[in-house]
């Protein structure tokens, strides 16, 4: 790992083999940047999203995915299912934005969604200058999110900003969808890690995690799995309580940074035209704890 963090590079021989020639079903890369330019890019999004979330994908293309105050990209990583989808060929003619991995689409498989997702965005070799991994269900601030981060990642910088827990035990119970068997992970507790299906950083860090996973062993709980490498590699992971881990009111959303919640489409445009109705979505109120955000909303 110290020869990681000071070359991005090391002769030691991987963990885990992630073969990347198999991995895409679809792979847009070729014709990615050929209808929007990827130079100067300010915003790459990274969406993991269900492979039957058509209109999720929809959706966040024209709402928070399609900020024209922003130089922003999108791309949607889907996996498979037995179910036929032969719609996903016409909406990749339409946006070209998706990418298809050779796995089954399951709870299990984000954490390949995120690995073989920064490995695709190695290979497609653009500098944005922030990139936000987010899943489907998410509303994003798109603004807000592009203030703090530019304010607060340095292209230099190693670092992951989201919803920090830390002390955190890992699930035993083999009914639960985040159940860890002590074979898979046999600590007491899990390192500290970013929740909710969002993460903000640099190209940098990501090139970082992308060659850390190699030298990890996997675990089926994304955020957690992201948490051990970045962990390994002395990678900051900074909390902003601004990434919500449950809906809010809807007052709460022009101050926030992103809100989980919107499985239903019809909830996400609803309340992107309320952020848009404020006016508010250049200017972020930073709040340095819930407390005093909870005396705006409620008093």
């Amino acid at each position: 790992m110290n020869d990681i963090r000071k070359t991005a590079n090391t002769n030691v021989k991987p963990f885990n083999s992630f073969v990347k020639d198999n991995a895409y079903k679809i792979d847009p890369s070729k014709h990615f940047c050929n209808n929007t330019a990827c130079d100067s890019l300010q915003m790459m999004f990274v969406v993991k999203s269900h492979v039957l979330n058509f209109g999720q994908r929809y959706v966040i293309r024209k709402t928070w995915g399609n900020v024209k105050q922003l130089r922003t990209k999108i791309v949607f990583i889907i996996g498979y299912t037995d179910i036929e989808t032969p719609f996903i060929e016409e909406e990749l003619k339409q946006y070209n934005d998706i990418v298809q991995l050779n796995i089954a689409d399951t709870y299990e498989n984000l954490v390949y969604k995120t690995i073989y997702s920064m490995l695709w965005l190695l290979d497609l070799n653009i500098e944005p200058e922030l990139i936000h991994f987010v899943d489907d269900d998410r509303l994003v601030n798109t603004m807000n999110v592009y203030d703090i981060a530019s304010s607060q990642i340095a292209p230099s910088d190693l670092v992951m900003i989201g919803h920090k827990v830390n002390f955190q035990r890992p699930q035993r119970d083999n009914n639960s969808k985040v159940y860890l068997s002590p074979a898979e992970y046999p600590f007491a507790y899990l390192p500290s890690h970013l929740i909710g299906g969002t993460i903000l950083t640099n190209i940098k860090t990501v090139k970082m995690l992308a060659i850390g996973a190699l030298y990890v062993k996997v675990i089926p709980i994304e955020d957690s799995y992201l948490g051990i490498v970045a962990a390994a590699l002395g990678i900051e992971m900074r909390h902003h309580s601004g990434f919500l881990t449950c809906k809010w009111p809807t007052d709460v959303l022009p101050y926030m940074l992103s809100s989980p919640g919107y499985e239903p489409t019809y909830a996400l445009l609803r309340d992107w035209k309320f952020i848009k109705r404020q006016g508010l979505t250049t200017m972020y109120i930073y709040y340095e704890s819930w407390s005093l955000l909870d005396s705006y909303v409620f008093s």
